[in-house]
């Protein structure tokens, strides 16, 4: 029996709902006693890295291949990086949209002390966020899973990815599951368009910069009254964010030359995985309302 020359929607759908279930249980288990930062390096590295590489390893598949580890034109660079700057201020405009919303409609998150983390465990949590989480989060959400989903519909492969891609973030609460997704929907199109996920890691890593830099700052100006400003800059960002992701280049691969695009079908496998992971992370955002509703304690 021949093996798979990538990845199939059956082994991503079964790998995604495995590293959902152990992200949470891990962090469950070590965030307590290993610190925020730590738990993070360990979500990235365990959960998140080890079970696209270790895919790669027993398929025999070259992960720069398959996972598109290749070099891309530097104007593509320049464009990844600024489209994720311009991209995290409407990201975040929706982010505390939703959670302002919720506080006023549902009620507040209470319960759970916010704890200051040391000085290291706040350096590990910064190089976790701006450089840990793009390479492994990338590997595994663009590299195995976008390629996947693009042997099932090469047009919308993207795309389905950064709805599970979003979905995924609800493990950091309701609230980012859009903003997640609208990242998603960038980082794929720039790896669909040039053939390189190194853009689609850049402009994670600068999103995430923001979020370090500017995330905390901009959070605690304001509580309940969204400022005019804040619209303004959202919707700025957004529009240069798309005029600049529409003038990325492609770039031809030389493996892509006479290459015919055969569409794989979803198995039954490749369904009650996605089913069931659909269920879990439905499970976590019912869990979230009733704490909210003060009727489960954080």
């Amino acid at each position: 029996m021949n093996k798979q020359e990538s990845p199939t929607v059956a082994q991503a759908n079964t790998l995604f709902f495995i590293t959902a279930v152990l992200t949470l249980a891990g962090s469950a288990l070590f965030q307590p006693i290993l610190g925020l930062g730590t738990n993070l390096w360990i979500n990235e590295f365990v959960y998140i890295l080890f079970p696209a590489l270790l895919l790669a390893r027993v398929n025999d598949w070259p992960v720069e291949e398959v996972y598109r580890f290749r070099k891309t034109a530097g104007r593509n660079v320049m464009i990844s990086i600024f489209s994720g700057v311009c991209m995290w201020f409407f990201a975040f405009y929706i982010s505390k949209s939703i959670r302002m919303l919720l506080d006023a409609g549902i009620g507040v998150m209470t319960g759970a002390e916010q704890t200051v983390p040391s000085i290291y465990q706040s350096y590990l949590l910064v190089i976790g966020t701006v450089v840990l989480a793009p390479i492994c989060e990338e590997t595994f959400f663009r590299g195995l899973m976008q390629k996947a989903y693009e042997g099932y519909s090469k047009r919308y492969g993207f795309v389905i990815t950064a709805i599970i891609f979003g979905f995924f973030h609800i493990l950091n609460g309701i609230s980012e599951v859009i903003p997640a997704g609208i990242l998603g929907l960038g980082m794929g199109y720039l790896l669909d368009k040039t053939g390189s996920i190194a853009t689609s890691m850049l402009f994670h890593a600068a999103a995430n910069l923001c979020a370090i830099l500017l995330g905390g700052a901009f959070d605690r100006s304001f509580q309940s009254v969204m400022p005019v400003w804040l619209h303004v800059v959202a919707f700025t960002g957004l529009g240069l964010s798309i005029f600049l992701l529409s003038s990325v280049r492609g770039e031809k691969q030389p493996e892509e030359d006479g290459e015919v695009q055969t569409k794989q079908g979803v198995s039954a496998t490749g369904v009650l995985f996605l089913i069931l992971s659909a269920i879990f992370l439905l499970a976590i955002g019912v869990l979230e309302i009733l704490t909210r509703l003060n009727i489960l304690q954080a």
